[in-house]
């Protein structure tokens, strides 16, 4: 235990750091409040995690500008952890790396890729690093699984031939006949109640209502809470911060996004925060 936690103080230490400059929820109300990209980028300029991104980058005006160093921000921030990693602490955060979004590097959020990071982590030499990276991986894989499921039923109306190919065959927590099951179903409702019935939902997960996106990250919020907790000393924090970071950059574009076309401001917190 005490050589656990010297191996990840340092990491751990830096992460709690880098998490304490996420924004707040009260920077996030000041952003909503301006009525023009130029008074958000002016407000980036003076932040203490953007400020730094846009040093040197005056010329900056328009939104997919600001946009791009936005984006930017995590593969800075990605670097960062690296240097603190001792060999397989950076060989199973790299694991995640396809997932961030730069510039000019799309995710990659793909059947292929899920499945070789799956065989990866099955190989992975450190037991603590396996438990938490097939927690973090078999949980977004079950409920990647589920929502396009959902979406595939409850918007493009498809057939059980249409929705398999696009399933990623990697079960953790979701039984295979579970997902049969929802693929099968003939309504929504026989979805739901399918869903319900999962290891998600029972007992103590038995906690939200199927929405789209909504279901999916609180599903994942609540499963970074539950393992950072349990984990403290581990991966876990630092795959916590990559998803908040990741969140947090959403966020700010759709915003950017919102002001650019004048979206009522309710509508873009409702959009960003869901309320």
């Amino acid at each position: 235990m005490v050589g656990e936690l010297l191996q990840y103080s340092g990491l751990v230490t830096k992460i709690r750091a880098m998490a304490g400059r996420l924004l707040t929820q009260e920077e996030y109300e000041r952003i909503l409040g301006f009525q023009t990209v130029d008074e958000t980028i002016a407000y980036l300029k003076e932040e203490k995690t953007y400020g730094k991104i846009y040093s040197g980058h005056d010329e900056i005006k328009h939104r997919g500008q600001v946009e791009a160093l936005i984006y930017n921000s995590i593969r800075m921030d990605f670097e960062k952890i690296c240097c603190f990693c001792n060999p397989v602490q950076r060989q199973a955060i790299k694991l995640y790396e396809p997932q961030l979004q730069y510039e000019n590097a799309a995710p990659e959020l793909n059947q292929d890729y899920f499945f070789k990071t799956w065989k990866q982590i099955s190989r992975f030499p450190k037991k603590d690093a396996k438990k938490i990276l097939r927690e973090v991986f078999g949980t977004q894989i079950d409920w990647l699984n589920i929502m396009w499921v959902y979406r595939a039923k409850r918007f493009f109306r498809q057939q059980d031939a249409e929705i398999i190919p696009y399933i990623i065959p990697v079960y953790y927590k979701l039984k295979k006949i579970e997902l049969q099951n929802m693929i099968r179903a003939q309504s929504i409702e026989e979805f739901e109640k399918i869903v319900g019935n999962t290891a998600y939902f029972k007992g103590k997960d038995a906690f939200l209502q199927l929405q789209d996106e909504i279901s999916y990250h609180q599903v994942m919020l609540r499963m970074y809470r539950r393992i950072c907790k349990k984990y403290p000393a581990s991966l876990a924090p630092v795959f916590y911060y990559l998803y908040q970071k990741e969140q947090e950059i959403q966020k700010l574009t759709s915003i950017l996004e919102g002001i650019r076309y004048q979206v009522a401001r309710q509508d873009i917190r409702t959009i960003i925060m869901g309320k």
